[in-house]
């Protein structure tokens, strides 16, 4: 008995599932009524559907209604990189939302990559990076929780004069310690709804990217070691060369999915990063806020900068293992192949030297130069809104 357990318990260990990868994300998602799977039965849409009216709708008019109260500057710039952070918020959702025929798609694709043959050290390596995306969706769900609730924590000691941000609520909060303990939980609740809701947009094409990278380094790898073959026919070994074909265009085929999808999620995301953290930056320039409220303001400037980071650096890497294509074709043993097996490599080696970049809206490639780009449009836009004397 105790064998077959560990039997059992070995076959889990060495079976690898890149889906695993997402598994946190996932389940932010299933928190918001969207489940990734065919079955979709109506209590999941109409929970989507509330949670949609209630936290992207409802609640993000709390904020915009507030803006018709603001008294003074700071009170403005103390409402406004909310109203940024949850418009894109808003329309992100609804991108993923619609995304979620070809999250399947994407799946069922991922599933026939780890199907294909790997070595043990391959299937080793690509469990370590599915790990590592587990890793990055919990800290980056943690430092998102972390975000408001150093929020919510400047609310609770102002002594009853503010909340964690400035919202409109339908009776005056500052009545009572009841009124303002309720107004600040209903508050932070939702803002915790929200922040599961940023986990899945800002990080659902990263992560893709991360593993689509390393199922191109094994893909690689495979085409490196193509030789000829004494053991097997030349019908037998170009089966293998197709095979590896195949699962290249597997990828590339997930590629295009990112690239017409989540593509628009990255788009909204540099432009809300860099009106967010400038209008944060002038609130911390222009007035003294206290240590709490100082100390949200640099963990929400830390939380835009992640947002954008990931995706450029793993678009980046995803690009730089396309250019690798060509080199370790041209590595392979091809010269002992036969005439027909070099002409379908050389054909091949033609089509893989286009560059693969992910272009946000379609128009801005999404790499490390351009996050550098967004870094330096912070700091211009924050010099344009205080100008030195």
């Amino acid at each position: 008995m105790s064998s077959k357990k560990g039997n059992s318990n070995n076959c889990l260990e060495s079976k690898t599932e890149s889906i695993r990868a997402f598994g946190v994300i996932y389940l932010s998602l299933k928190l918001q009524g969207m489940v990734v799977t065919e079955d979709y039965h109506l209590r999941h849409k109409i929970h989507v559907v509330l949670n949609y009216i209630l936290t992207n709708i409802c609640y993000y008019s709390s904020f915009i209604i507030q803006l018709f109260y603001v008294n003074n500057l700071r009170q403005l710039l103390e409402n406004v990189p909310m109203n940024i952070c949850l418009t894109a918020c808003t329309i992100k959702f609804f991108v993923i939302l619609r995304l979620r025929p070809s999250l399947i798609e994407m799946n069922k694709k991922l599933e026939h990559l780890d199907s294909g043959p790997m070595t043990e050290i391959q299937k080793d390596k690509l469990r370590r990076v599915i790990n590592f995306c587990r890793l990055i969706s919990v800290s980056v769900t943690v430092l998102y929780l972390v975000v408001n609730f150093m929020y919510a924590l400047t609310g609770a000691v102002s002594d009853g004069t503010k909340l964690g941000f400035e919202t409109w609520f339908p009776y005056d909060w500052r009545k009572s310690a009841f009124r303002f303990w309720i107004s600040l939980f209903i508050q932070t609740m939702f803002q915790f709804q929200l922040s599961l809701e940023e986990v899945a947009n800002d990080f659902l094409g990263a992560l893709y990217l991360c593993i689509l990278s390393a199922h191109l380094q094994i893909i690689m790898e495979r085409f490196a070691n193509i030789h000829y073959d004494p053991e097997k026919t030349e019908e037998e070994s170009f089966q293998d060369f197709k095979h590896c074909l195949e699962d290249h265009r597997t990828i590339m085929d997930i590629f295009e999915i990112i690239q017409n999808t989540l593509s628009f999620t990255i788009f909204f995301q540099f432009i809300t990063s860099i009106l967010a953290v400038s209008t944060s930056g002038l609130l911390f320039l222009k007035f003294s806020p206290t240590l709490t409220e100082t100390t949200a303001i640099f963990i929400l400037i830390l939380a835009e900068i992640a947002e954008i980071f990931p995706s450029c650096y793993y678009s980046d890497k995803f690009m730089e293992k396309t250019d690798q294509m060509v080199f370790m074709l041209y590595s392979s043993n091809w010269m002992d192949l036969s005439p027909k097996f070099r002409k379908h490599l050389i054909i091949f080696m033609q089509m893989t030297q286009k560059k693969k970049i992910i272009l946000a809206g379609k128009q801005i490639p999404i790499t490390l130069a351009t996050f550098m780009s967004v870094m330096k449009a912070m700091y211009t836009m924050l010099m344009i809104l205080n100008p030195s004397d």
